[in-house]
């Protein structure tokens, strides 16, 4: 059985012998840091269960996307449509992502302390999961091609 390597640090002691595929569909609490409650509060506000549920979430990528264009906003836009707005996009509270309740930014905040959709964006747990799920898809697709 092949072993994830050093992504097992990012996982609880019970997941290091999992394959990364397997640690996909793991549930959200596998990832080091995230307890219990922590995961079902995910679970009320966004329905997400697994390490895949919160790498692929639409909201996380919703945030992603906008703490990008907030970033650059001064460099993608003309100077005749730049906005001061644009820039603290990251800073609005997560519920102004269309679809996010006030209680659902609430669960996140509870959650993982996540204030702003910047913060989401950002989030080492979101990442540590995004991770996952690429090295996964990777591994997957190496297979295919006979590769490994």
């Amino acid at each position: 059985m092949e072993k994830p390597g050093f992504i097992v640090k990012f996982f609880d002691k019970a997941y290091e012998g999992k394959r990364l595929e397997e640690l996909v569909d793991a549930p959200v609490a596998a990832i080091s840091g995230v307890s219990g409650s922590d995961a079902e509060d995910l679970k009320k506000a966004f329905g997400i269960r697994t390490v895949g549920d919160l790498a692929t979430n639409k909201y996380v990528t919703l945030a992603q996307g906008i703490n990008c264009f907030s970033a650059c906003s001064g460099q993608i836009l003309d100077k005749d449509f730049e906005a001061k707005e644009y820039k603290d996009l990251a800073k609005k509270p997560v519920s102004a992502i269309s679809g996010v309740s006030e209680q659902d930014g609430a669960l996140l905040k509870k959650a993982f302390g996540i204030d702003n959709i910047g913060e989401l964006a950002e989030n080492r747990y979101v990442a540590i999961a995004q991770a996952t799920v690429t090295l996964a898809s990777l591994v997957k697709f190496l297979r295919t091609i006979g590769a490994i």
